[in-house]
């Protein structure tokens, strides 16, 4: 059985299942870099928002040999969850001055992205584009994110430049950005361990004479320390990239330049200059880790970036 053949048995399957009066659509969601997921919307009589739940994980079940009838149970215990998680109040998107309190920003490819950019507010970065969303959180389904189009900015009447000032500034807010080595990430994510951003180990100061902060205790880059740049919520997290003073401060305390590294959209990894022996090898790894590490959607560029703290300016790094 095919893609297209499971859709429409699956969906023949949640129709036996379901209330008659619910309406079972077959759709195709845009994400990130031009990636396409398909699903199932299923809306009840009178609902506005509904749920997508998509099916690629479904049909890859199937094709390890799982039965169809588990499956379907499975998607429709899916479902009642995603129902209730979804946000009560859909009413306030109407108003900017409540949309305003709850935007943020995020960066994405610029060239990967081109068709979805033609649609929706952004401004250009290197060769990114921030483009701009708003936060919903719920008890039951977490973060999620509505990406603003241009017809929103047109119901609103405001301008993509105010959409960016507005984003940045709650952004900077509501996810303020932080600097973190790689071990001390994991351990947060882990083990759920919590420790001071800003310290760092007694014998590992004469690395970083002047820094107060970023703990510098992994060195899986042949002694190069690993240091992650993100936000508070650790999503989407590559935008503190634009976070004004934040880099600078940081550059001011380490007392040299240093290599962007879009590890994802989520982060970057940030390489002081003098500890890179073959800057070379940066891109080849950073296009490697994209191919083969990366889900398509969470690739941000296949570039490198370099900081420099006298110009306070990010450029895309030319070996040459």
């Amino acid at each position: 059985m095919n893609y297209s053949q499971f859709m429409l048995k699956m969906k023949d399957g949640l129709q036996e299942r379901l209330d008659a009066a619910v309406e079972i659509e077959m759709v195709s969601v845009p994400k990130n870099n031009g990636v396409v997921m398909q699903g199932f919307a299923l809306r009840r009589p009178g609902e506005k928002v509904v749920p997508t739940i998509y099916t690629e994980g479904f049909y890859t079940d199937y094709l390890e040999g799982r039965d169809l009838e588990d499956i379907l149970e499975d998607f429709l215990e899916i479902y009642e969850e995603q129902g209730e998680a979804l946000p009560p109040d859909v009413e306030f998107f109407e108003d900017y001055g409540k949309v305003k309190k709850r935007l943020s920003l995020k960066l994405v490819n610029g060239k990967k992205n081109k068709k979805m950019l033609a649609e929706m507010p952004h401004k250009d970065f290197l060769d990114m584009a921030v483009v701009f969303y708003c936060l919903v959180d719920s008890p039951f389904a977490g973060t999620a994110a509505i990406l603003i189009k241009d017809a929103h900015m047109e119901n609103w009447g405001v301008t993509a430049e105010e959409l960016y000032q507005d984003a940045l500034a709650n952004a900077e807010k509501m996810m303020p950005g932080t600097i973190r080595s790689m071990e001390e990430l994991l351990s947060r994510m882990v083990l759920e361990e919590e420790t001071p951003v800003w310290e760092w180990r007694e014998e590992e100061k004469e690395d970083f004479p002047g820094l107060e902060g970023a703990q510098v205790q992994n060195r899986g880059m042949g002694g190069i320390p690993l240091l992650v740049l993100t936000n508070s919520r650790r999503y989407l997290g590559a935008a503190c990239m634009l976070y004004r003073g934040l880099l600078a401060e940081f550059a001011g305390k380490l007392g040299k330049n240093f290599y962007i590294l879009p590890s994802s959209v989520h982060e970057v990894i940030l390489l002081p200059e003098d500890k890179v022996k073959d800057s070379g090898n940066l891109l080849q790894m950073v296009m490697e880790v994209n191919q083969t590490q990366l889900a398509p959607e969470e690739v941000l560029s296949d570039a490198v970036y370099y900081y420099d703290r006298k110009s306070g300016k990010i450029s895309i790094y030319d070996e040459k």
